[in-house]
């Protein structure tokens, strides 16, 4: 039995009814879309992102594209004054990547049809591919992140955190790359025809939250 159909086969054994994930974060605005997968790097989800991006947006309800959460941080003397003042987050390290992050996505948006910035970003992350975060260029922003951000925009893929590695390692015997785990991931539920997205979510819930209501979700360098 090759490694795609051993995970296959506990694909079937431990997430046997996976339904599409409830969580507020796939409705939310763009511009709150990009502050979860940043403030997610490394971070607590449910006690540190959550409340932060919630906060944000009650604080600021007209901040909906990118551009608009680019002009707000371009009103501060750097991202870091920004980061203190509107997120409760004193990292310079992470406010650089945000600032990172929002150019970014604004540039690659301009590349896709679409009337309203939702759709063309749809578009982006459905037509970009893994190993395009090579050609973000933010310093502290990664594979996961880069794989998360894409899932928030609506793709089908998923994003090899710690609890997908763990994941894919146990069912396999041995530990394996984060490229490795995200390609195995894949290959398996497209065998299993479990929509990615989702899968992600379920192997998520049960690493992180193994109790209903109780485990914080953690995530690695590159998220969620």
């Amino acid at each position: 039995m090759d490694a795609v159909d051993r995970i296959v086969q506990a694909l079937r054994e431990r997430f046997p009814c996976v339904g599409p994930s409830t969580d507020e974060t796939w409705s939310q605005s763009p511009a709150a879309k990009v502050l979860d997968c940043v403030l997610s790097l490394n971070r607590r989800y449910d006690t540190f992102v959550v409340p932060r991006v919630r906060q944000f947006v009650c604080a600021h309800p007209d901040i909906e594209e990118l551009a608009h959460l680019r002009r707000l941080l371009a009103s501060y003397p750097s991202p870091l004054a920004f980061s203190s003042a509107e997120l409760d987050y004193k990292d310079r390290r992470r406010a650089r990547t945000l600032l990172g992050v929002v150019d970014y996505l604004i540039e690659a948006e301009g590349d896709h049809d679409g009337g309203a910035e939702s759709e063309r970003l749809k578009r982006w992350a459905e037509w970009a591919r893994p190993g395009d975060y090579l050609a973000v260029g933010v310093a502290g922003f990664g594979l996961s992140g880069f794989q998360y951000l894409r899932m928030l925009f609506g793709a089908q893929t998923a994003k090899p955190d710690v609890h997908v590695i763990r994941f894919v390692s146990g069912v396999l015997g041995h530990q394996v790359s984060d490229v490795r785990a995200l390609y195995l991931l894949e290959r398996a539920a497209k065998v299993a025809c479990i929509p990615i997205r989702d899968l992600d979510a379920a192997i998520w819930t049960s690493g992180a939250r193994p109790a209903a209501g109780s485990a914080d979700r953690t995530t690695p360098a590159g998220p969620r």
